[in-house]
């Protein structure tokens, strides 16, 4: 409940969702949905990041 809670949050104040930015907003040049997937992305690289050199996880 808490992660469907989360993602709730994070569409509303994303303006949509990740498929939809990185898919559609992309394929129409939309800069807020470039923006989106850039800041998507790199949340993502960073946690990987994170994981695996800082915390030395999986």
């Amino acid at each position: 409940m808490v992660s469907g809670l989360i993602v709730g949050v994070g569409v509303y104040f994303g303006s949509g969702c990740t498929s939809g930015h990185g898919v559609c907003g992309i394929a129409r040049v939309s800069p807020r949905s470039l923006a989106a997937t850039v800041t998507f992305m790199g949340t993502a690289i960073a946690t990987v990041f994170v994981v695996r050199h800082v915390l030395g996880g999986f």
